[in-house]
């Protein structure tokens, strides 16, 4: 079963789909002003998929990417 959990930041709110494998996805709305320093921060650790308009985060940077996020 998905989860949905809101990162609310400094710069905005990112929602979060947390996956059962441990994978999550990552949106937020278009020119949002939290979307570059989000980008910045997940840049070669996820892979934006067009196709569902979010970013999909691997098990193995998930928990390290949302904390750092949450920093913002």
């Amino acid at each position: 079963m998905t989860t949905k959990s809101v990162i609310d930041t400094s710069l905005g709110k990112v929602w979060v789909t947390h996956f059962d494998n441990g994978d999550a996805a990552l949106w937020w709305p278009d020119r949002a002003r939290v979307g570059p320093a989000v980008v910045e921060i997940i840049d070669g650790r996820a892979a934006w998929k067009p196709k569902y308009s979010n970013w999909i985060v691997p098990a193995v940077h998930a928990e390290t990417l949302i904390a750092e996020i949450g920093d913002l």
